[in-house]
């Protein structure tokens, strides 16, 4: 399967420094702020937030979390074999929060729609804002758009994009794998910077 480079460990790294720094700009010092990273893969990239955001502003201000989906989603029972649910980590409580959801690919949406209902056995928020590393823009099945976006890309047909981590798989990158070989792959991944 061929695959493209979208972001290699340098850009990654600047593009998680940009949203950190995004957060703080529009939330300030984040008090009040929890931000919650959704099983599996986008509590890898909350965690990575958590860490840099620390390191930026000196001290842990904001709320962290982390939440599990697997039954709020609504495809669950279609799945081959019976799911395995993570692990929530949310010992707090949302009610009048600003809520920032984390997750590492947008793509339909329907991922992100099973975090809302799942977070709102938590309390209810005063506010959520979603965060992404990727957002495929297109085949979105729902009506929902990030507020915090690392890079777009627009892929077509089979094409998948995959987020690689130092902390599971040795380097931090994403790809774009499949679908056309050559230069038009090439030139989509140009465009702008997954799969869910």
């Amino acid at each position: 399967m061929s695959s493209v480079p979208l972001l290699t460990s340098k850009a990654f790294g600047l593009t998680v420094d940009r949203l950190c720094y995004q957060l703080i700009e529009d939330h300030g010092d984040l008090n009040g702020v929890a931000l919650i990273g959704l099983q599996p893969r986008g509590i890898l990239l909350a965690r990575r937030l958590r860490e840099v955001l620390k390191g930026i502003l000196g001290k842990e201000v904001l709320q962290y979390g982390e939440l599990d989906i697997t039954f709020h989603r609504d495809d669950f029972r279609q799945r081959g074999s019976l799911p395995q649910p993570s692990i929530t980590q949310l010992d707090f409580s949302l009610d009048d929060r600003k809520v920032v959801l984390v997750d590492d690919v947008l793509f339909t949406g329907r991922t992100i729609r099973a975090g809302l209902d799942a977070m709102l056995a938590f309390g209810r928020p005063s506010s959520v804002q979603l965060l992404v590393l990727i957002d495929r823009r297109f085949n979105r099945e729902l009506p929902i758009q990030p507020d915090y976006v690392g890079r777009w890309v627009d892929s077509i047909g089979d094409q998948r994009v995959t987020v690689e981590w130092k902390e599971t798989d040795g380097a931090d990158r994403v790809l774009l794998q499949g679908g056309e070989q050559g230069h038009e792959a090439s030139d989509l991944a140009q465009g702008t910077s997954a799969d869910r």
